[in-house]
């Protein structure tokens, strides 16, 4: 899969995400434990698992809305990978450490969200880095037909030389 492809697909579940936080049917009511937030208008857990409030709902909606504006070019797919993979391990490690993970009471970075901020990070920066893939092995669809063109086009340029030679 292409930057492109996961700038849309991550797009679209961050939106929805952010878009199903607001509906009261998706969120339910947070444990007892959970860390007293600031901002506490729709605060809850959505699907039951993962904590959201309505600072975290805007900020899924917009990110989605970025993520499928940047689907319509490359540069713009890769630049949006890059930042996610940034963004997201930040959240993942402020939501791990014991004095941030509520953020002051505006974004509740703890529990579920830990984890999935932290594959969000790893897929973002392997989309967002093709040396990375290179390094480990992965190859996407577009890096097979760029080895394809390069081995093609080595193979037109032998062919007129060992030509020459057997004439």
């Amino acid at each position: 899969m292409q930057a492109r492809y996961f700038a849309l697909t991550s797009g679209v579940i961050f939106f929805l995400l952010g878009i199903f936080g607001f509906v009261t049917f998706f969120v339910s009511i947070p444990p007892a434990d959970a860390p007293a937030m600031t901002i506490k208008s729709a605060f809850g857990q959505l699907f039951a698992i993962f904590p959201v409030n309505s600072l975290m709902n805007v900020v899924h909606t917009l990110w989605g809305l970025i993520g499928i504006i940047a689907y319509t070019n490359q540069s713009s797919s890769q630049t949006f990978a890059r930042w996610s993979g940034y963004g997201a391990g930040l959240l993942a490690i402020l939501g791990m450490l014991p004095f941030s993970r509520t953020i002051g009471g505006f974004l509740p970075l703890y529990s579920h969200n830990i984890w999935l901020h932290g594959v969000m990070a790893i897929f973002a920066t392997l989309y967002a880095s093709p040396r990375l893939r290179t390094t480990l092995g992965l190859k996407t669809t577009q890096d097979k037909t760029d080895e394809f063109s390069a081995a093609r086009r080595s193979a037109q340029e032998r062919k007129p030389k060992d030509l020459d030679k057997a004439g």
